[in-house]
């Protein structure tokens, strides 16, 4: 696991990726946070997504957003490995399970490639979303 990682920074032009306290990579491809967690017999790739408007949990996840981009999640699922999750906090992440038996390099470095393609997918739509007037219905009493 440490080879296939020293192996993808020395092809990034990078220095050795060093975990943190809690075993995850952090990664910054493309202006894109990466996490890379290893796990028993599987490697987590992981992105948050996160709304400028993201303040209250309700206006967090829009019913509408949502439904569309899970309807993407389903055209996904044919080509990448990728889902949308929620982590531990309710916050939606980009999210990719690796199974470390048939990962090599350049598996690893395709899965990156895949995974910054959809973050630039999704980005316009989640920014849409955040930028969008919340209009709320208001009764006037004389």
């Amino acid at each position: 696991m440490q080879t296939l990682l020293n192996r993808l920074a020395a092809n990034l032009g990078q220095g050795p990726f060093v975990a943190d306290a809690q075993g995850k990579y952090h990664l910054r491809l493309d202006g894109y946070p990466l996490f890379l967690t290893p796990r028993s017999a599987e490697l987590l790739l992981s992105t948050p997504l996160v709304s400028s408007r993201a303040s209250g949990a309700e206006e967090a996840h829009d019913p509408a957003l949502l439904k569309r981009l899970l309807q993407q999640v389903v055209a996904w699922g044919r080509h990448t490995p990728h889902a949308l999750v929620l982590d531990e906090l309710g916050n939606l992440q980009l999210e990719a399970r690796l199974a470390l038996e048939w990962l090599d390099e350049q598996l690893l470095a395709e899965r990156l490639s895949q995974h910054i393609a959809l973050l630039e997918r999704l980005e316009p739509q989640l920014t849409e979303a955040a930028l969008a007037p919340q209009w709320r219905q208001m009764i006037w009493h004389p």
